[in-house]
């Protein structure tokens, strides 16, 4: 849905608008800390540290496989008549790797070298903890250029804020871009009041233009199915309601993804921009009448999100990664099976099988939008269809007042168009 009355001039800016060929690859689980919510695999991290835990060989396959995808895409998707992307969509116009899930920043110099040299892309993120050794990513990109960015993993409780902003700042003044990314966990909730997580969690970072990731705890295999660390969705919505509410009274230079990217999605492309209020506020009696729900339009469109979003992992099985709140593998670690394997055939002959995995998990995102009692009415089913968002009720159940939507955190960011398109122009600066 593209609505011709738009608040926000996104030319050259890549929030909320997917143009690239996102490929994550599972080449570290070394780190020395032990964060809350961690999912490095405790096997990897007890006896591959300062490796990479996929050999040279597989990975040249992996960058082999994933430009003949990337060809394909440009040929057979790019120039489909109906979808996200196509003739009258967007098209995918590069593709990037991210490198996940360790601190890469503790990998010595050769072990970068093999992920970067056998990996090709114009963009390449790799996961880190907060560091000072950023002149490796500096040293690393002179001798396999392009542009280099790092998802630095942010724990409020045991790192301080003072810290990820001088790395920012450092890695910036070396052309390395970036951003902190925190997990909401019990932990973290019960350490910090969302006022205090404003003043001290972020306060450092408010004036530096910072992208925010923000991420949902969510069980796993490598943290035990543990659910000590869930925080419902009720309490998670009113959390970050009320952290929202906090940067915006502070009026702080930071662009929250994926929320404050829904915010302007929602203005934009579902029309609600003609929903805002005297008092600036969405007023939601004056919301437009929704689209009719098209089941075949809405898998077209999740279907393309699915395939342009992929992870490999260790054994070089090939999964989807969502991101919905936080970025989730969709692999064996969190219950789902594999698409197939990298090894075997070329990428495109899994996602285009008639009784595949990826047909599989597209009937059941539209299987559960139709028949769950807060989906099946709402009207953002096509939008949580393509994050994925109805397949997180395999591990938690939004069956309280609030849901995977994050609709009242989405409104407080849409009462500040300054500040949300103070963020589509610092993506615009990111570049990526």
């Amino acid at each position: 849905m593209l609505s011709h009355n738009r608040l926000f001039d996104r030319r050259g800016s890549t929030l909320g608008i997917m143009d690239d060929l996102q490929v994550a690859v599972h080449t570290y689980d070394g780190c020395a800390r032990g964060c809350s919510g961690c999912v490095v695999d405790k096997h990897f991290k007890n006896n591959w540290r300062m490796r990479n835990i996929i050999p040279v060989k597989d990975m040249m396959l992996i960058d082999q496989r994933v430009k003949e995808y990337y060809a394909w895409i440009k040929e057979n998707v790019n120039t489909q008549d109906k979808g996200y992307f196509g003739k009258s969509g967007f098209t995918v116009d590069h593709h990037s790797y991210t490198f996940r899930f360790g601190n890469h920043s503790e990998l010595p110099a050769d072990m970068l070298d093999e992920i970067a040299g056998s990996c090709v892309s114009d963009f390449r993120v790799f996961s880190t903890a907060p560091s000072d050794e950023i002149h490796k990513f500096v040293d690393l990109r002179k001798r396999y250029p392009g542009s280099y960015y790092l998802e630095i993993i942010y724990d409020p409780v045991a790192d301080k804020a003072q810290d990820i902003r001088d790395m920012i700042i450092d890695m910036r003044s070396h052309g390395i871009l970036g951003y902190p990314e925190v997990l909401i966990t019990q932990r973290l909730i019960k350490a910090f009041s969302p006022e205090r997580f404003v003043e001290e969690a972020l306060g450092p970072l408010g004036d530096i233009g910072t992208q925010l990731q923000l991420g949902r705890y969510t069980p796993s295999k490598t943290r035990g199915f543990k659910t000590s660390q869930v925080v419902s969705v009720d309490e998670e919505v009113e959390w970050m309601t009320a952290v929202s509410r906090g940067i915006l009274d502070r009026k702080y230079d930071i662009h929250p993804i994926p929320i404050g990217e829904y915010a302007v999605t929602f203005l934009d492309e579902y029309n609600e921009v003609e929903a805002i209020g005297l008092d600036g506020r969405i007023d939601e009696k004056l919301l437009p009448e929704p689209e009719p729900f098209d089941i075949d339009n809405v898998r077209r469109k999740t279907k393309d999100i699915f395939l342009s979003s992929l992870y490999i992992d260790h054994n070089l099985d090939l999964h989807v990664w969502s991101e919905s709140m936080g970025q989730h593998v969709l692999d064996r670690n969190f219950g789902f099976e594999p698409l197939g394997n990298v090894r075997d055939r070329p990428i495109h002959e899994f996602i285009t099988e008639p009784n595949g995995v990826m047909n599989k998990m597209l009937n059941e995102v539209i299987r559960n939008l139709v028949t769950n009692r807060k989906c099946s009415g709402c009207r953002y089913k096509s939008f949580c269809a393509s994050h994925a968002i109805p397949l997180f009720r395999k591990w938690q159940q939004d069956d309280g007042k609030h849901c995977y939507g994050y609709l009242p955190v989405i409104r407080e960011f849409q009462s500040d168009r300054p500040f949300l398109r103070n963020m589509v122009d610092g993506f615009k600066e990111l570049g990526f």
